[in-house]
């Protein structure tokens, strides 16, 4: 069983609905383990949000690589709001399959991060 540490963030961490905004989701990842790794993502993300920034596109895959004791990769992946996108909260959904050096999947985990699409309340100056 691999030690494996991930982590993944959003950033921004919200977004304002009814506009165009690009996300990067950037996936972290380190291992502790003596043999080698291989490592992908399956990244989905909930319509109306968008792997491509002119299509819909819900799932895609990256290869991350091999990882061997000790080393640290990271990932960026861009996330594409459009104008409808709705004030709630979004679920993107990360799952990272890890194969053995033999070639079968030696571990699979599955991360969540939820994206707010909110207005941003403006702060009103209280007179003193």
């Amino acid at each position: 069983m691999p030690e494996m540490e991930a982590a993944v963030s959003i950033v921004p961490e919200r977004i304002r609905p009814f506009s165009y905004t690009e996300l990067e989701l950037n996936l972290s990842l380190s291992t502790k383990s003596a043999e080698p790794y291989w490592v992908e993502a399956v990244y989905e993300v909930p319509a109306p949000l968008s792997l491509a920034p002119d299509k819909n596109l819900s799932t895609a895959k990256a290869l991350i690589g091999i990882l061997s004791s000790g080393e640290q990769r990271e990932k960026r992946v861009k996330v594409y709001a459009g104008s409808d996108t709705y004030p709630e909260i979004y679920k993107i959904k990360v799952t990272l399959f890890i194969y053995d050096k033999d070639g079968a999947i030696s571990e699979r985990k599955e991360y969540i991060k939820e994206l707010e699409c909110a207005e941003v309340s403006a702060k009103v100056a209280q007179p003193t």
